[in-house]
């Protein structure tokens, strides 16, 4: 079972690229390239109007800055060298058409050096003095964040029903998952033992197991719901959204840790309410207990020491 929370990668992140993209400029604009046979060629689709093309890359998170890059890198470098070797391809694909932009479309981006090594691709192209490249080409990268309009509007409210059913978790799950991840779990311990309501070990530790489950179930259904890239989103970016909110809960000045978490499990669940309103209410409560848990494992929610 996962033990983290990964945005779209891979093919689902291509798939969510070309909807977005073909948000953007329009269905019969946007023209996507199938990859069945013998692969992409080095491009997951391009603007028929502005010739702008575009390749989909959504690696595996989370990592560091420093390995995002190197990947990041390596598959821009990889599919320029495509786009200049499948000359023969492109020249049937793309007709009359000159590309003035091939973008890399990433999640996002954190480091400058892939934007250097944009610049040096782009100078290779050129180089190649290719048919189907214009005069001021450029490689580019791009994420989420500059299709924001287009993203709200893929991630409106609908009136769709989404209901997943998730397995119960088995203590057995709980104890090995606990075992494998002794620094979250301690994590975890110490903020329960700041918990004035939870006043024995008993209570501390069916607490405790009680949060591991939320958090074990929840992942599966996550999982589950990665098959509606769309509702996958708007998950992620309530949940991202709520979290940059938890330090005020946190600074407590009757320092009642009840408060705290009561706060911050009312506060999810309402944004979920409100904003993927296509899941049941049960999928809903599910994944409101799973951030909870997430952010008690993390750092995101803690409580004050006891007075």
């Amino acid at each position: 079972m996962t033990a983290r929370i990964n945005r779209l990668s891979g093919t689902e992140w291509q798939e969510w690229g070309n909807l977005l993209l073909s948000q953007h400029y329009g269905p019969a604009d946007y023209q996507k390239i199938p990859d069945k046979q013998k692969g992409d060629a080095g491009l997951e689709g391009f603007s028929i109007s502005k010739g702008h093309a575009y390749q989909s890359y959504g690696c595996e998170e989370p990592i560091s800055t420093k390995d995002r890059y190197a990947k990041q890198r390596i598959k821009m470098t990889n599919d320029i060298e495509k786009f200049i070797k499948n000359n023969t391809i492109f020249q049937k694909i793309l007709g009359s058409i000159k590309i003035s932009r091939w973008a890399l479309f990433v999640p996002y981006f954190d480091s400058k050096d892939i934007v250097q090594h944009a610049s040096k691709m782009t100078e290779k192209v050129l180089e190649k003095r290719l048919s189907y490249v214009a005069d001021d080409f450029r490689v580019v990268v791009l994420d989420e964040q500059a299709f924001q309009t287009e993203r709200d509007k893929l991630i409106r409210i609908t009136d769709d029903s989404i209901s997943v059913a998730v397995d119960p978790v088995t203590m057995q799950e709980v104890t090995r998952w606990a075992n494998q991840n002794n620094e979250k779990t301690t994590t975890l311990e110490d903020k329960i033992g700041r918990l004035y309501s939870l006043n024995t070990i008993e209570k501390k530790k069916e607490f405790r197991d009680r949060v591991l489950k939320w958090f074990l179930e929840g992942q599966e259904l996550l999982n589950a719901l990665r098959k509606f890239p769309d509702t996958y989103e708007k998950i992620i970016h309530a949940k991202s959204h709520r979290e940059n909110y938890l330090a005020s809960l946190c600074i407590s000045e009757d320092g009642i840790s009840s408060k705290i978490f009561s706060g911050a499990k009312s506060d999810i669940l309402s944004t979920f309410s409100r904003e993927v309103r296509e899941l049941s209410p049960l999928n809903s409560d599910t994944l409101a207990h799973e951030a909870l848990s997430d952010w008690l494992l993390r750092c995101p929610l803690d409580f004050p020491e006891i007075a």
